[in-house]
């Protein structure tokens, strides 16, 4: 079962962004001009140097799903929080009483409202309709990156390949292939990062994209399409079948992204520290100063 405290939402947060002449709060993202509201502030028992790697949302609820680095007095270095978007004061974090779950990934099955976590135990799996917390695969095995899409896929710590779980059976792709973070583009090419770069793969093919080893993470957009971002921005992986063509090219000037992924309207939402923002399209004009 999962224990969920209900929080309050107070202050709010500023984020430095290229500026227009017209709009004080706009970015302009591939020639087209959006501007950056202010939603909310995450409110969870943070340490001090907020860290916030995943966001994700469960759409049939407009619930946003956080994995962010606790107060460091706190048993677990990794832990997940909630927010419902449309009701914000309906927030909490997911915890197991007398139990150390250091869950630091996750990702959602959108049709049947279930959330795969990932800690140094295994895979659980949360029941948002019964709000039942339950294992699901792997006890015993830390995992480092899950993702959903038909089936789980995850990544077991400092272990090569990804895992495919379907039902009872197991598969290894990309075998022998260090993978960090990985997501899996609208063609079924994984897109991953480990460290020595950024890299899209299929079957036992994998091409590197870009030898920057700190890209912050992946997320993907409703079209399927895969978005990177770093300390200066936002990047688009361009994902060809005949993987050499692939590439990753900066779309937007944005710095201090903590995670990324995007809204039932397919928005782009960001963290900055512990706000979260939202990009959405204007017809501002976004010639900068």
């Amino acid at each position: 079962m999962i224990l969920i405290t209900i929080l309050l939402i107070s202050s709010v947060s500023s984020i430095d962004v290229e500026v227009s002449v017209q709009c004080t709060t706009c970015v302009l993202v591939n020639k087209t001009c959006y501007n950056a509201t202010y939603l909310l502030d995450l409110d969870a028992p943070f340490r001090n140097n907020i860290v916030i790697t995943k966001i994700g949302i469960l759409r049939s609820e407009n619930v946003l799903f956080y994995s962010f680095e606790p107060r460091i007095e706190d048993l677990e270095y990794y832990k997940i929080g909630f927010v419902n978007l449309d009701a914000p004061e309906k927030t909490g974090v997911i915890n197991s009483p007398n139990y150390v779950m250091n869950f630091g990934s996750f990702d959602i099955d959108q049709d049947r409202s279930l959330v795969y976590l990932g800690g140094n135990d295994g895979i659980f799996v949360l029941d948002t309709g019964s709000s039942q917390l339950l294992p699901y695969s792997s006890r015993g095995d830390p995992i480092e990156s899950i993702f959903y899409k038909n089936n789980v896929y995850f990544v077991r710590y400092n272990d090569r390949g990804i895992v495919v779980k379907k039902g009872d059976y197991f598969k290894t792709i990309l075998e022998y292939v260090p993978v960090n973070k990985f997501v899996i583009h609208k063609t079924d090419i994984i897109v991953f990062m480990n460290s020595f770069g950024l890299f899209v793969g299929r079957d036992k093919t994998v091409y590197r994209v870009s030898k920057n080893p700190f890209f912050r993470g992946l997320t993907v957009d409703l079209d399927g399409e895969v978005y990177a971002w770093w300390i200066d921005g936002i990047y688009k992986v361009i994902v060809k079948w005949n993987l050499v063509d692939s590439k990753v090219v900066k779309i937007a000037h944005l710095p201090s992204i903590g995670a990324m992924a995007f809204d039932n309207k397919n928005n782009l939402l960001f963290t900055s520290n512990k706000a979260l923002y939202r990009l959405v399209e204007t017809t501002y004009n976004c010639t900068l100063n």
